[in-house]
């Protein structure tokens, strides 16, 4: 049925709009009528879609491409892939159930293109979607929102705003259908636009030899490895120091160890480093390389899975956020991974994790949340207890 839609749509352009003179359009298929080519639906089945040579494929709703229908995608995305100048089309419904969907990876990947993370010249992200500033209570106000997210001309405003004023269906349905927005995943940590609205674009680094704290949170392969900054001013000022995570698409990749151990000599080379944080799973011996080499006063032991201190830790943050009470330096990652957060609630407190095992990544997130707890309690570090101790 969708397959229908889309093509009963291109036909229609076909037969009211300036290609009516090149194409014919019949009730299964458009052809061209200078050259070869036509269009045409195909079943959402992968074995009988082996072997096409298509130029183009439209595919509507992929949030709903699950499973066998996944696979439709990647079987004919193959095919694109062996002629000149394929062309994708991947429209949807905005989702948020699963990261890990077809919908969910292409969403994060554009993200990427669109915030400068990734260069990708042949990847267009668009997304026609409604400032979450907006009140929606506010009858002006939501139906701007609902024109920024509706660029159509021949939409009725009122009569898609009457959906929410009249008919009464739930915010959440209606941000979701209506205004193109991801709806708040369960348990999402920060309130959305919170942590965007204190960047500092274009500040990046402090100048060289201001006193700063910075909190290290590392991984061995797969995941994401990070180092983020943070200053001691009344106004703390946090920034990423070092990112490393997994490309798209990598199957096999390791942090690379020696560019992230030159960072850290670069930062401690450049700042008046008073306390550097490491959680230390995977990267015992390094630090214990850089507490010989700076100190055991300045890089400290600062366990993640240490309940009650992480969620001492993850409380500051977020009030310290939403108080408006820090600036920060714009990075695209960072603000992605604090997106990703969730709250755990547990006997020692809620502290962020990830949305499930294997869910997206957080780690520049602990990071910043580590170097503010730093900055916060500079004055009463001390040595900390050996983690065997501590326990889980």
């Amino acid at each position: 049925e969708q397959a229908d839609r889309l093509f009963g749509a291109a036909r229609t352009m076909v037969n009211e709009g300036p290609l009516k003179p090149h194409l014919e359009a019949f009730e299964t298929e458009l052809l061209l009528k200078d050259r070869p080519g036509r269009m045409f639906r195909v079943a959402a089945i992968g074995g009988t879609n082996d072997g096409g040579l298509p130029t183009c494929a439209g595919f509507d709703e992929i949030h709903e491409w699950e499973g066998r229908k996944e696979r439709v995608h990647l079987v004919i995305g193959n095919s694109l892939a062996k002629r000149a100048e394929g062309l994708e089309l991947n429209l949807s419904t905005p989702d948020d159930a699963d990261p890990g969907s077809l919908f969910g990876r292409l969403h994060a990947y554009g993200l990427k293109v669109a915030a400068g993370e990734v260069t990708d010249p042949s990847f267009l992200f668009v997304w026609y979607t409604a400032d979450r500033g907006r009140s929606l209570g506010d009858p002006p106000q939501l139906r701007a929102a609902i024109a920024e997210a509706n660029p159509a001309g021949w939409l009725d405003v009122d009569r898609i705003a009457a959906r929410l004023e009249v008919d009464r269906i739930p915010e959440h349905e209606f941000r979701r259908y209506h205004l193109a927005q991801l709806v708040r995943p369960e348990g999402q940590w920060l309130p959305p636009g919170a942590w965007e609205d204190l960047a500092k674009e274009g500040r990046g680094w402090p100048a060289d030899g201001t006193d700063i704290v910075c909190f290290f949170d590392g991984s061995y392969n797969g995941d994401s490895t990070g180092l983020v900054g943070c200053t001691l001013d009344e106004m703390p000022y946090l920034f990423v120091l070092g990112h490393w995570e997994r490309p798209d698409g990598a199957v096999e990749w390791l942090v690379p160890r020696e560019e992230v151990k030159a960072r850290v000599a670069e930062v401690m080379r450049r700042f008046k480093v008073r306390r550097m944080g490491y959680d230390p799973f995977g990267w015992h011996r390094e630090g214990e390389e850089w507490g010989e080499a700076y100190g055991d006063d300045v890089i400290v032991l600062w366990e993640t899975n240490y309940r009650k201190r992480m969620a001492a830790a993850c409380s500051r943050f977020y009030t310290t956020t939403v108080q408006r009470a820090l600036s920060q330096d714009g990075h695209p990652a960072l603000a992605r991974h604090l997106r990703n957060a969730v709250v755990k609630e547990t006997p020692d407190g809620a502290y962020i994790t990830k949305a499930g095992r294997g869910g997206p990544k957080i780690d520049l997130a602990v990071c910043a949340v580590g170097a503010l707890d730093l900055a916060a309690t500079l004055e009463s570090v001390v040595k900390p207890t050996p983690f065997a101790l501590l326990g889980r």
